[in-house]
């Protein structure tokens, strides 16, 4: 093995690496209707979000080329949370950016660290489950940036208290209603960009479960096969 590809191949990886993972995706979907109503909110999202940089960090610290890129973009996320909370800035597409660009990278790549398990485990489960709530942050996040670079893209049919506004949380809450199939018709993609992100999200929701479950059972085959003989 050469120097290159000692430095960029496997490190041992940790047990029970998705879970802290899962904690800070499970806080942030129970927290977010809470974040950003005032400096408390805005306070414990971002130290919500940072749980949630340190959990994707750990679960991809196997690979030394995806910890090195995950480490680079856990930074300049945790640096554009910083610079919303300080600066009270809203509706950056910088920061709306940065953070959509941290949730695919980390979506994609603990994606490839569950198909590469050749054994079902506790672990291996907590990650598939992460994938699937990395896939709603994820699109959450694209739709927020696409809102933000065309007002107007996102129309809210229900009646709200005060002025309709639709809000970094109000997609989340769409972007996993569209992942499950759901479609509760609360909110409609009003523009081109905004009705393609919402096709695709609805496709991979339903590839992403068929993907996963052809995996489990393959690898159930197969070591029934091998204990038969």
């Amino acid at each position: 093995m050469t120097e290159q590809e000692a430095a960029d191949g496997p490190l041992d990886e940790p047990e029970h690496r998705f879970w802290l993972l899962l904690v800070a995706l499970t806080a942030i979907l129970a927290g977010y209707p809470y974040f950003g109503d005032t400096r408390v909110g805005t306070f414990a999202g971002g130290a919500t979000a940072l749980l949630m940089l340190t959990g994707a960090v750990y679960a991809v610290r196997a690979q030394r080329w995806s910890l090195r890129i995950a480490l680079l973009l856990g930074i300049a996320t945790a640096l554009a949370s910083v610079r919303a909370f300080i600066g009270g800035v809203r509706g950056d597409p910088l920061v709306e950016a940065t953070f959509s660009t941290f949730y695919a990278f980390m979506t994609v790549t603990v994606f490839l660290e569950v198909i590469r398990i050749r054994k079902v485990t506790a672990d291996t489960l907590t990650g598939a489950v992460c994938v699937y709530l990395l896939l709603g942050m994820t699109f959450g996040s694209l739709y927020d940036l696409v809102e933000t670079l065309r007002p107007g893209s996102f129309q809210i049919n229900v009646e709200t208290e005060g002025p309709a506004q639709v809000r970094w949380r109000t997609l989340i809450f769409f972007s996993f209603m569209t992942l499950t199939t759901t479609g509760l018709g609360d909110i409609t993609p009003t523009t081109a960009e905004a009705q393609s992100l919402t096709a695709i999200e609805g496709v991979m929701g339903v590839l992403y479960v068929a993907v996963l479950v052809a995996k489990v059972v393959g690898i159930y085959a197969r070591r029934s096969s091998d204990d038969e003989e």
